[in-house]
């Protein structure tokens, strides 16, 4: 979840790779809305130029909303870096009062996000990582 208010939702799904090819990078479904041009998430914080700026991006401990100089950083690493990322084509969004209506009935499983899990877990176990223990077994559906 990246935004909330009484407008409505704004989140990114993180666990859906795009079928994008000829890209320099991988690329994830962040989900059903469409959205131009690309949302990067990413853990650097020495990338934000201003502490202000810092606080402004920062959308949970260690993750951030990156820019166009962000990109350019992704597809240009400097020699050793250890990139650590997600970029997204669309997104996920309610209107309002819609994701309280579907966190009532159970449909959605509150988790905090961290830098670690984000960045560090391979998308194939991230979806079993983030499960509460009453759910034995993720739908295929």
């Amino acid at each position: 979840m990246l935004q909330h208010g009484s407008v409505g939702a704004f989140g990114l799904v993180v666990n859906r790779k795009a079928k994008a090819s000829g890209l320099p990078f991988p690329v994830y479904v962040g989900g059903p809305c469409k959205s131009e041009g690309l949302l990067i998430l990413h853990g650097h914080p020495e990338w934000i130029d201003s502490p202000d700026e810092l606080d402004k991006r920062q959308v949970a401990d260690g993750i951030f909303m990156g820019d166009g100089d962000c990109l350019k950083r992704i597809n240009e690493p400097a020699e050793g870096d250890v990139l650590r990322y997600r970029l997204f084509t669309g997104n996920s969004g309610w209107g309002p009062g819609q994701l309280e209506g579907e966190l009532a009935t159970g449909a959605w499983s509150v988790v905090p996000a961290s830098a670690e899990f984000m960045f560090d877990t391979p998308i194939g176990e991230i979806w079993k990582g983030l499960l509460p223990p009453q759910i034995p077994e993720p739908s295929v559906n």
